[in-house]
């Protein structure tokens, strides 16, 4: 069976019309970087910030498209030099996650995995300033205390600096509904 481009953007299109409720709501979360991105950064933590539209698809099932921005950076003295050496990366995330509640509402203990395209951008003396776009997958656990307030940790992992890197992170944060 092959599938294209444009009927997957219509299956997605239609989605929210099988959704009982829809709402918008906002993120943000402490990044703790891994491989290469921690690298990166001098292991500096970092910040993620982001929008999303809760699709509540009815029996404890959620789709969850998001749009998330990652900000971590670190300056290093140097005695040799007298100088600062400032590592950057900045990430832009445009994807989709699938929530799936243990006890089938909306409220509770809830796992997620997601997918997304990340757009990439790192300034690091060693390097230069490189820019990358890759694919990149989430997974996590969180918890909905009421319907606008939840909290969760997640794993991210993408591509970092083409080919020669992996650009993870654990991320913990809060999420709000409207």
């Amino acid at each position: 069976m092959k599938f294209s481009l444009p009927s997957l953007l219509l299956a997605l299109a239609a989605v929210p019309a099988f959704a009982v409720q829809t709402q918008a709501g906002i993120q943000a979360a402490v990044v703790f970087p891994q491989n290469d991105l921690r690298a990166n950064v001098d292991g500096a933590p970092g910040l993620s910030f982001g929008v999303n539209v809760d699709l509540n698809l009815q029996g404890g099932n959620e789709l969850r498209p998001r749009l998330d921005y990652l900000q971590c950076d670190t300056q290093a003295f140097h005695v040799v030099t007298l100088g600062t050496t400032t590592r950057t990366a900045h990430g832009t995330t445009l994807g989709l996650d699938y929530l799936r509640f243990v006890e089938g509402g909306v409220r509770g203990l809830y796992g997620l995995g997601g997918v997304g395209i990340q757009w990439w951008s790192a300034s690091d003396p060693a390097y230069g300033n490189t820019h990358e776009t890759a694919p990149c997958l989430r997974l996590g656990a969180g918890f909905r205390f009421d319907s606008r307030v939840a909290a969760e940790i997640t794993y991210n992992l993408g591509r970092f600096r083409s080919t020669a890197g992996t650009a993870g992170s654990i991320q913990a944060g809060i999420a709000y509904t409207f």
